[in-house]
Protein backbone atom coordinates (compact mmCIF):
# COMPACT_ATOMS: atom_id res chain seq x y z
CA UNK A 1 0.00 0.00 0.00
CA UNK A 2 2.94 2.19 0.56
CA UNK A 3 4.31 1.75 -2.88
CA UNK A 4 0.87 2.87 -4.19
CA UNK A 5 1.07 5.89 -2.05
CA UNK A 6 4.74 7.09 -2.94
CA UNK A 7 4.19 5.94 -6.88
CA UNK A 8 1.08 8.52 -6.19
CA UNK A 9 2.81 11.39 -5.20
CA UNK A 10 5.82 10.90 -7.19
CA UNK A 11 3.53 11.01 -10.26
CA UNK A 12 1.70 13.90 -9.28
CA UNK A 13 4.97 15.55 -8.59
CA UNK A 14 6.06 14.99 -11.99
CA UNK A 15 2.77 15.97 -13.60
CA UNK A 16 2.74 19.19 -11.68
CA UNK A 17 6.54 20.20 -12.22
CA UNK A 18 5.98 19.07 -16.24
CA UNK A 19 2.74 21.32 -16.58
CA UNK A 20 4.22 24.19 -14.75
CA UNK A 21 7.61 23.80 -16.83
CA UNK A 22 5.25 23.77 -20.12
CA UNK A 23 3.00 26.69 -19.42
CA UNK A 24 6.54 28.74 -18.72
CA UNK A 25 8.78 27.91 -21.40
CA UNK A 26 6.35 27.00 -24.29
CA UNK A 27 5.22 30.90 -25.12
CA UNK A 28 9.27 31.50 -24.92
CA UNK A 29 9.51 28.52 -27.66
CA UNK A 30 6.52 29.83 -29.68
CA UNK A 31 7.84 33.09 -29.96
CA UNK A 32 11.55 31.66 -31.20
CA UNK A 33 9.99 29.53 -33.69
CA UNK A 34 8.00 32.58 -35.20
CA UNK A 35 11.79 35.10 -35.17
CA UNK A 36 13.76 32.23 -36.09
CA UNK A 37 10.89 32.05 -39.29
CA UNK A 38 10.78 36.05 -39.77
CA UNK A 39 13.98 36.71 -39.49
CA UNK A 40 14.75 34.40 -42.78
CA UNK A 41 12.28 35.72 -44.76
CA UNK A 42 13.66 39.20 -44.34
CA UNK A 43 16.38 40.77 -46.41
CA UNK A 44 19.38 38.99 -45.75
CA UNK A 45 18.06 37.75 -42.23
CA UNK A 46 18.30 40.68 -40.27
CA UNK A 47 16.86 42.09 -36.89
CA UNK A 48 14.75 45.06 -37.45
CA UNK A 49 13.84 44.91 -40.63
CA UNK A 50 10.06 44.36 -41.56
CA UNK A 51 8.92 41.78 -43.79
CA UNK A 52 5.60 42.20 -46.08
CA UNK A 53 3.32 39.23 -45.97
CA UNK A 54 1.85 38.04 -49.17
CA UNK A 55 -1.90 39.42 -49.58
CA UNK A 56 -3.95 36.59 -47.40
CA UNK A 57 -4.75 33.40 -49.00
CA UNK A 58 -7.16 30.36 -47.64
CA UNK A 59 -3.43 28.53 -46.72
CA UNK A 60 -1.85 31.72 -45.33
CA UNK A 61 -0.17 30.90 -41.83
CA UNK A 62 1.80 34.01 -41.48
CA UNK A 63 -0.04 35.25 -39.26
CA UNK A 64 -2.62 33.01 -36.61
CA UNK A 65 -6.18 33.41 -37.80
CA UNK A 66 -5.24 36.27 -40.72
CA UNK A 67 -8.02 38.08 -42.02
CA UNK A 68 -8.30 38.62 -46.13
CA UNK A 69 -8.85 42.21 -45.91
CA UNK A 70 -6.27 42.98 -44.13
CA UNK A 71 -2.89 43.01 -45.37
CA UNK A 72 0.10 42.24 -42.49
CA UNK A 73 3.95 43.81 -42.30
CA UNK A 74 5.84 42.20 -39.55
CA UNK A 75 9.30 43.02 -37.95
CA UNK A 76 11.32 41.25 -35.89
CA UNK A 77 12.57 43.35 -33.20
CA UNK A 78 15.88 43.37 -30.92
CA UNK A 79 16.44 46.09 -28.94
CA UNK A 80 19.38 44.93 -26.37
CA UNK A 81 22.11 47.44 -28.04
CA UNK A 82 20.28 50.51 -29.15
CA UNK A 83 16.75 51.52 -29.83
CA UNK A 84 14.43 51.22 -32.56
CA UNK A 85 13.38 53.87 -33.96
CA UNK A 86 10.11 53.52 -36.24
CA UNK A 87 8.36 56.21 -38.01
CA UNK A 88 5.06 54.92 -40.36
CA UNK A 89 2.89 57.18 -42.25
CA UNK A 90 -1.01 56.34 -41.80
CA UNK A 91 -3.22 55.99 -44.40
CA UNK A 92 -6.27 57.98 -44.61
CA UNK A 93 -9.57 56.42 -44.70
CA UNK A 94 -9.01 52.92 -43.40
CA UNK A 95 -7.78 51.13 -40.79
CA UNK A 96 -4.38 50.46 -39.69
CA UNK A 97 -2.43 49.43 -36.41
CA UNK A 98 0.94 48.64 -35.02
CA UNK A 99 1.14 45.50 -32.35
CA UNK A 100 3.82 44.99 -30.58
CA UNK A 101 4.54 41.30 -28.82
CA UNK A 102 7.11 40.38 -26.45
CA UNK A 103 9.06 37.15 -26.00
CA UNK A 104 6.18 35.71 -23.61
CA UNK A 105 3.69 36.50 -26.82
CA UNK A 106 2.45 39.08 -24.69
CA UNK A 107 1.09 42.06 -26.35
CA UNK A 108 2.25 45.17 -24.47
CA UNK A 109 1.74 47.81 -27.01
CA UNK A 110 -0.85 48.94 -29.72
CA UNK A 111 -1.48 52.08 -31.83
CA UNK A 112 -3.53 52.40 -34.57
CA UNK A 113 -5.00 54.90 -36.69
CA UNK A 114 -7.05 56.49 -34.01
CA UNK A 115 -5.22 56.21 -31.08
CA UNK A 116 -1.74 57.65 -33.13
CA UNK A 117 -0.44 60.84 -31.99
CA UNK A 118 0.78 61.72 -35.12
CA UNK A 119 0.91 60.83 -38.74
CA UNK A 120 3.27 59.34 -39.30
CA UNK A 121 3.53 57.65 -36.35
CA UNK A 122 6.75 58.08 -34.95
CA UNK A 123 7.55 55.31 -31.62
CA UNK A 124 10.71 54.73 -29.78
CA UNK A 125 11.01 51.25 -28.63
CA UNK A 126 13.47 50.81 -26.00
CA UNK A 127 14.64 47.85 -23.85
CA UNK A 128 13.83 48.07 -20.29
CA UNK A 129 16.40 50.00 -18.31
CA UNK A 130 18.18 50.78 -21.77
CA UNK A 131 19.59 54.64 -21.57
CA UNK A 132 18.36 56.33 -25.12
CA UNK A 133 18.03 59.81 -26.30
CA UNK A 134 14.39 61.33 -25.92
CA UNK A 135 13.92 62.33 -29.93
CA UNK A 136 11.07 65.58 -29.02
CA UNK A 137 8.49 63.86 -30.74
CA UNK A 138 8.51 60.22 -30.16
CA UNK A 139 6.03 57.86 -28.20
CA UNK A 140 8.81 55.90 -26.26
CA UNK A 141 7.63 52.11 -25.65
CA UNK A 142 9.50 50.11 -23.33
CA UNK A 143 9.50 46.59 -24.10
CA UNK A 144 9.51 44.08 -21.81
CA UNK A 145 11.64 41.68 -23.44
CA UNK A 146 15.07 42.56 -25.69
CA UNK A 147 13.44 40.61 -28.29
CA UNK A 148 9.98 40.40 -30.13
CA UNK A 149 7.39 40.85 -32.88
CA UNK A 150 5.64 43.88 -34.37
CA UNK A 151 3.07 43.38 -36.39
CA UNK A 152 1.54 45.83 -38.74
CA UNK A 153 -1.89 45.28 -40.21
CA UNK A 154 -3.83 47.73 -42.61
CA UNK A 155 -7.39 47.37 -44.17
CA UNK A 156 -7.65 47.08 -47.88
CA UNK A 157 -11.36 47.55 -49.01
CA UNK A 158 -12.04 47.39 -53.13
CA UNK A 159 -11.86 51.62 -52.86
CA UNK A 160 -8.51 51.56 -51.62
CA UNK A 161 -5.41 52.24 -53.66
Amino acid sequence: MKNWIKLIVITLLLAAVIHVATVAVLPYGITLYTLLGMQHRTPGGQMNMIYQAPPTTADSRDVVRPSPDLLYSICVYEVSDKPLHIVAPIPDDTYWSMSFYAMSTDNFFVVNDRTAKSNPADILLVGENMPYHDTGNSEVVIAPSNMGVILFRILVTDGYG
